[in-house]
C-alpha cells in the first residue's frame, strides 16, 4: 500500500500552482481604479436617455379619455380624446373597420395635417416630404380637423364629401387621423354638423391599423384651390 503522502503531493502541488496563477490582491487593488474609470466611459458611451429607457410608458399604454367638448376642440391637437362622439359612432377596432370598409360605398377620410416645409431650411434647399401612408381607399384632406378652418376650407370638405358620398346622406362616412389626436373627432362632428347619418370615427387611427398589420397605401392631399 502507497504512503497517503503520496496520493496527496500531485494535489497540494495543484493547488499551489492554480494559486500562484491567481492575481495579488495588491495587484486587484492597483487595478481597480482602471476598471472604474472604464466602467465610467462605457457609461458614458451609452445614449443620453438609456437610463431612462425603464421609464417611458409602453406602447401599449391606455391614455384616459376626456369628456366630449360642447363645440370643436381648439386646445392642442395632440392630446387625451373622448371616447364618444355625439350624433355619431366609434370604432374601436382594427378590426372592425376592416368589416366596415368590406361594406359597398363606405367612403374613408384621413384628415391627418400634411406635411410643412421646416423654416430653418434654407431658401432654395431642396425638401422631399416623406411619403403620406394611409388606409387604402382613402380621401387625405388636411385641414379639415382643425377647430377652427377658413370658410373656403370648410366648403372645399363638404363639396369633397358631397362627390364622395353622392350626395347620400345615409352613406357610411368613416374619418380618421392618429392616435390621441383631435382632427378626426373634429372633423367627424363637422360631417355630422353637415348632415350625415352614418359617420364613424376610427379613434385609434393611423397607428391602429399599422399595429393590427394591414396594407397601406401611398396617398396625395386633396388641398382646397387657393382663393
Amino acid at each position: 500500500m502507497k504512503p497517503v503522502a503520496s496520493l496527496t503531493r500531485p494535489f497540494v502541488r495543484a493547488r499551489i500552482v492554480s494559486a500562484a496563477r491567481l492575481p495579488s490582491i495588491a495587484r486587484l487593488r492597483s487595478i481597480a481604479p482602471i476598471l472604474s474609470i472604464a466602467s465610467i466611459l462605457a457609461a458614458s458611451a451609452l445614449p443620453a436617455d438609456a437610463a431612462d429607457t425603464a421609464k417611458l410608458p409602453s406602447a401599449n399604454t391606455v391614455t384616459a379619455p376626456v369628456p366630449e367638448p360642447p363645440g370643436f376642440w381648439t386646445g392642442p391637437i395632440n392630446s387625451a380624446v373622448p371616447a364618444t362622439i355625439a350624433g355619431g359612432k366609434v370604432i374601436n377596432s382594427a378590426r372592425q373597420l376592416q368589416s366596415l370598409l368590406k361594406q359597398p360605398a363606405t367612403v374613408i377620410v384621413d384628415v391627418s395635417n400634411a406635411p410643412r416645409r421646416p423654416d430653418n431650411l434654407a431658401t432654395g434647399a431642396p425638401w422631399l416630404p416623406l411619403p403620406h401612408q394611409a388606409i387604402p381607399g382613402s380621401l387625405w384632406i388636411p385641414g379639415a380637423g382643425l377647430g377652427e378652418i377658413p370658410p373656403a376650407l370648410g366648403d372645399f370638405f363638404r363639396k369633397q364629401l358631397a362627390a364622395a358620398t353622392g350626395n347620400d346622406a345615409t352613406r357610411q362616412v368613416i374619418i380618421y387621423c392618429h392616435r390621441t389626436c383631435w382632427l378626426s373627432w373634429n372633423a367627424a362632428k363637422r360631417a355630422i354638423d353637415y348632415g350625415y347619418r352614418n359617420v364613424y370615427w376610427y379613434r385609434d387611427g393611423i397607428e391602429g391599423w399599422k399595429a393590427a398589420h394591414f396594407p397601406t397605401a401611398v396617398i396625395e392631399p386633396r388641398v382646397a384651390p387657393e382663393e
